[in-house]
């Protein structure tokens, strides 16, 4: 049976209106197309950064880097700050906010100073179960990592990442309570997973179903803040059946704008493990303030040029048509400030992702067919590109994503 056959008569009919009406081209499974331009390279101790048509404009960027990394590197006289990570296999990279114009090249020479540095990340203890990420001690992420109990299970039920406004003024996600309490922050479940002859939902479950392990790592420097943590997956019989590595790295860009990286890799510990849902109620995904949902009206989607003719007023949440979206904008208004988060899929994920938006402030993305065995994790990588106002575009979009592709 092929695709078109697959589809409802319903969903045929809302994409035949959007064509008529909108003008609409919809082509599904076209999205994660990468323009050339911008590359990387290292010879010794000197990295070259070429920008693409767009420029970059405090763009991270990282390489492989051999031994030490030094604390500054050098720009045609400008001292230029750098940090230290790691690729997922343990690989050593030098990461730094390169600023070219467009289609330039420039050098960054690793230099003896040390004395580069200005802003930099710290984490503080905001509580028992909170762990506070802060720039300058502004605050940008949250990690919310309650201990399950079974008199507050709705409060305790999952760890999450809280996220603020890039001025710190104030949170912009959702935590428990609100419309769909179990959306929360940055998140990740599925509400369908099977093993063993078993189901399990750490998407929205009202039970103990995600609960945090341990801190793996924390890092602190003028490029990035984030942490390493361990999630335990949990079943009805309150048996870890998974463990999820998951990491963010923070990145503070000029203009109240901030970047968050995120990665999870999920893997068994009972054997092959199907994780199922749809793309409504699974996959990592954004949930912002509860303000949203009392103010839809405001929310926006801006999609990339082969869904651009969909209204932005509207969801597209049709799985057959809207795969593997390389990101999505959602525009919002919380507390009557305009922000807005795009959201980029690495292009190294599985490929068949489904786009879910809700203008009352919830969207990402569901990879279906996913199985994990001992031995045999999934990793998946995604990036935020948070700001305050409307300004962030699709040219914007299509920089930064390829930008981001070249990451290790």
């Amino acid at each position: 049976m092929n695709r078109l056959s697959k589809i409802s008569l319903t969903s045929v009919s809302l994409i035949c209106f959007s064509i008529i009406l909108f003008g609409c081209d919809i082509r599904a499974g076209v999205g994660n197309q990468i323009e050339e331009g911008i590359v990387v390279t290292r010879d010794n101790n000197t990295i070259t950064v070429t920008a693409g048509k767009n420029g970059l404009n405090g763009t991270p960027v990282a390489i492989e880097w051999d031994g030490e990394v030094p604390a500054c590197l050098d720009s045609n006289g400008e001292l230029v700050a750098a940090q230290q990570g790691e690729t997922a296999d343990g690989r050593n990279l030098i990461w730094i906010l390169a600023d070219i114009s467009a289609g330039d090249s420039r050098e960054y020479v690793a230099s003896e100073q040390t004395d580069c540095l200005s802003k930099t990340f710290d984490w503080q203890k905001a509580g028992p179960d909170r762990s506070r990420l802060l720039i300058d001690d502004m605050p940008v992420v949250e990690y919310v990592h309650p201990v399950f109990d079974s008199n507050r299970i709705d409060e305790t039920m999952k760890p999450f990442h809280h996220v603020y406004a890039p001025d710190g003024s104030q949170l912009i996600t959702k935590g428990a309570g609100g419309n769909y309490s179990h959306h929360r922050g940055i998140f990740y479940g599925y509400n369908n997973i099977r093993f063993n002859d078993k189901t399990v939902n750490t998407w929205g479950g009202q039970v103990r179903s995600n609960e945090h392990s341990s801190f793996e790592a924390e890092w602190t420097g003028p490029v990035f803040g984030g942490h390493e943590v361990v999630i335990d997956w949990i079943d009805r019989d309150d048996e870890i059946f998974a463990k999820d590595i998951r990491k963010i790295q923070v990145y503070q860009l000029p203009g109240n704008e901030m970047m968050i990286d995120v990665e999870s890799m999920l893997s068994s510990k009972v054997g092959p493990v199907e994780l199922d849902g749809d793309h409504h109620h699974a996959g990592i995904q954004f949930r912002a303030a509860q303000y949203v949902y009392d103010n839809a009206e405001y929310s926006r989607f801006v999609r990339p040029d082969d869904w651009a003719c969909f209204p932005e007023d509207r969801e597209m949440n049709d799985s057959d048509w809207y795969l593997n979206s390389p990101w999505n904008i959602f525009r919002f208004v919380v507390e009557g400030e305009p922000y807005t988060v795009g959201y980029f899929s690495h292009p190294q994920n599985p490929q068949g992702g489904q786009m879910s938006e809700r203008l009352y402030g919830r969207f990402g993305e569901f990879i279906p067919g996913m199985v994990i065995d001992e031995g045999q994790p999934l990793t998946l990588r995604y990036r935020l590109l948070i700001a305050n106002g409307h300004e962030i575009d699709r040219e914007r979009m299509v920089r930064e994503y390829n930008a981001y592709s070249i990451i290790p």
